[in-house]
């Protein structure tokens, strides 16, 4: 069993990413690192990419995306794709959805997102980055498939229930991260919070060896961190998803 990971690294936003090509219409590649599953970057060929030069070398262990039916593949290259070009993960989707997949840390100075055949797709979301790992597993029980049904309720003139009208599921999850130091807290989710996961939606598994158990969540309104003797805490947030 894998520890638990934070997903919103992306060395997407290392830089300007760069699209091979881009369908007419509301497709802006940009798209592609708001973390907004209803916001669509669309080639106007296959095969396509998008790149991103990052500078210098920098780290990636996984790949995360949500969009239509199609194959995927992150890539990473030290001279921008000429005789440099590494396979780093393939993700395969038979529906429109979310999918991770994870790999080992490897270090690259550009980065590429491979569309290699098929009908051209239209994509949300791409994060090829490096994961936060928690330092302890979840203290209390986590259920990736726990839902909660939104819509209403039709019932006949007797009150008896007609049928339910289910408009989406979500999910709500208390992140609890007993016992970790003080410098951990401090220095490495503190800085995450503030930088990304107080305010844009994220990636989060409770297991990396389940990339099938991926959700994409966003916080609540409060991180909680009470302190202990020893150099020791706990981390407590909210999360909440829309169950797929």
């Amino acid at each position: 069993m894998a520890k638990p990971k934070f997903l919103y690294d992306s060395r997407f936003n290392d830089a300007t990413p760069v699209a091979s090509s881009t369908a007419a219409g509301d497709f802006n590649v940009l798209n592609l690192r708001d973390w907004r599953p209803f916001t669509w970057w669309k080639p106007a060929s296959i095969p396509a990419t998008v790149t991103v030069d990052s500078g210098t070398a920098k780290a990636r262990d996984y790949f995360l995306i949500y969009a239509e039916a199609g194959t995927y593949e992150a890539r990473g290259s030290t001279d921008n794709f000429s005789a440099s070009n590494v396979l780093l993960a393939t993700i395969v989707l038979t529906a429109t959805g979310l999918a991770l997949a994870v790999f080992n840390s490897a270090s690259y100075r550009y980065t590429r997102l491979t569309i290699p055949s098929g009908a051209a797709p239209v994509v949300a979301i791409a994060v090829i980055g490096a994961a936060l790992e928690a330092p302890v597993w979840f203290e209390n029980s986590f259920n990736p498939i726990d839902r909660e049904p939104h819509g209403h309720t039709n019932r006949n003139e007797d009150g008896h229930a007609l049928g339910t009208v289910v408009f989406f599921e979500s999910g709500e999850h208390d992140i609890d991260l007993k016992n970790v130091s003080w410098s951990w807290a401090r220095d490495t989710f503190l800085p995450a919070w503030k930088s990304h996961l107080r305010g844009s939606p994220f990636g989060l598994i409770w297991d990396s060896d389940l990339p099938g158990d991926v959700r994409l969540v966003a916080a609540g309104e409060k991180l909680s961190v009470p302190h202990r003797a020893g150099s020791l805490c706990d981390v407590e947030i909210d999360v909440e998803g829309v169950a797929p």
